[in-house]
Formats: C-alpha cells, structure tokens, sequence
C-alpha cells in the first residue's frame, strides 16, 4: 500500500513547526527522520493532511553536554550519537544503545526524540532513558514543560504528549562515578536490540 495524499511543510523554525501543527489540528503529524512514521503511512496506520517536517530545526539537533546532565535535540539522530567523539553521561553507554539500533541506514535517519515520542515497547531509547532517569522536554502552544520518562510514556505507544505540542529535547542526568549499565539480549531472532536493565 502506498499512502494517502498529504501537504508536506518543512518547519523554518520550531515557531513555525508549533504554527502549523496547531492550524492542522488532529490532520496534522510531525516528522523526523521518519523511520516509524514511514511505514505507518505506508499501510495507512496513519492518514494525515500535513506532515510538518522538522528534521531541518537548528533548535531541535543540539547536544549540550554538561557537569551535571546532557541535553540532545529531538532530532539528533542514532548514529550521531553513535559517532560522537567525547564521552557521554554513563560512560559511552548512549554510544553503544545507538551503535546496538537495526542497521546503518536506520541510524542515519531514525532519531532519539522520535523513538520517546512513538513509545515502542521494543526500542532502545525508550527503556535506556528511563533506567537513566531522563526527562523528556515538550513545548506547545501554553508554553514548556518537562516530564520523567516514567511520566512521559504513559503505555505501549502512548506518552503524555498533546496535540500540538512537541519533543524539543531529553535531559539525561549525569551518573556517578560508580555508576554503570547493563542489558540483556532480546528475546527476537536476529535483533541487536538490548534492554537495559540497571544502571
């Protein structure tokens, strides 16, 4: 199947993504790199008006790292992570969850902010950023806030995220010098996907 026809926006700024995801209401659907919303479209999971791509957003592709927590952009994608060349907050253990995601391909184009915000069960993000603690940063028309992971993903494929509002950012805070991580193969034949037990 192919998808049905739809206006294609591409976001100036995240001023202009919040304005025209609002005015498309419920008609509306971000897009980042687009790796979970693809297929859907393609099966008619999903049946927008207007995709509002966001993938060229300066504001939404920062990684700020500091002494105390690390910030990364929505749209930072796996292998950026993958490929940084400093350390991150739990001793390179963002760099091994992104290296660990399918293939090179989807990393290229899949990105950190897409995978909270589709909240599937069988992702890595997901489960790596809540043992790490991490919030998820929204904005929207009233304004910004912040949620814990634990918060933010409400059920398998539900967050806590309201129309018109975005991922900007997660907030990972940054772990003690004893600290470490730890995972456990997936149950899948062929997957080198983990989930993340301890940290």
């Amino acid at each position: 199947m192919k998808p049905v026809d739809f206006a294609h926006h591409r976001a100036t700024g995240l001023d202009d993504a919040l304005e025209h995801l609002n005015a498309a209401g419920e008609g509306a659907k971000l897009l980042g790199g687009g790796q979970s919303l693809g297929p859907m479209l393609n099966l008619r999971l999903v049946r927008p008006h207007v995709l509002v791509d966001v993938s060229s957003v300066a504001a939404l592709r920062t990684v700020e790292p500091a002494r105390e927590r690390m910030t990364v952009g929505a749209t930072v994608t796996h292998a950026e992570i993958e490929d940084r060349p400093v350390s991150d907050v739990i001793e390179r253990a963002m760099r091994e969850v992104a290296a660990g995601i399918a293939c090179r391909a989807v990393r290229n184009r899949g990105t950190i902010g897409g995978s909270v915000a589709h909240a599937d069960p069988s992702a890595d993000w997901p489960s790596f950023l809540l043992c790490a603690g991490a919030r998820v940063h929204i904005r929207g028309a009233a304004g910004t806030r912040a949620l814990p992971v634990t918060d933010f993903i409400r059920a398998a494929y539900t967050t806590d995220l309201a129309p018109g509002e975005i991922v900007t950012h997660v907030e990972i805070p940054r772990a003690g010098g004893r600290a470490s991580a730890s995972a456990s193969s997936a149950a899948r034949p062929g997957s080198s996907q983990r989930r993340w037990a301890r940290c």
